[in-house]
């Protein structure tokens, strides 16, 4: 089995790999927690980033190379919702 190289904070803070989802979480008191995944075509795979970003712009762990950048494998789930006419 050949060895799955991750990509780097650089590669996905200059845009080279597709964004596949962001989230966004307020709750860090001087900006917010960025949780992306981004997908390599080249090989299918994908690359999950977790990072800080600062309301103030001083603060960007993805551009400071700091994100924590992890393989994960996306799981299909069915999602039934009732609605009223």
């Amino acid at each position: 089995m050949a060895t799955v190289i991750a990509p780097t904070c650089e590669q996905l803070s200059n845009e080279e790999l597709p964004l596949a989802d962001r989230k966004v979480d307020d709750s860090w008191r001087h900006g917010v927690r960025v949780t992306a995944v981004y997908r390599r075509d080249e090989d299918g795979s994908f690359w999950q980033a977790s990072y800080r970003l600062s309301t103030d712009g001083e603060t960007n762990e993805l551009a400071e190379g700091l994100a924590k950048i992890v393989q994960v494998f996306p799981r299909e789930i069915n999602v039934t919702i009732y609605e009223s006419k």
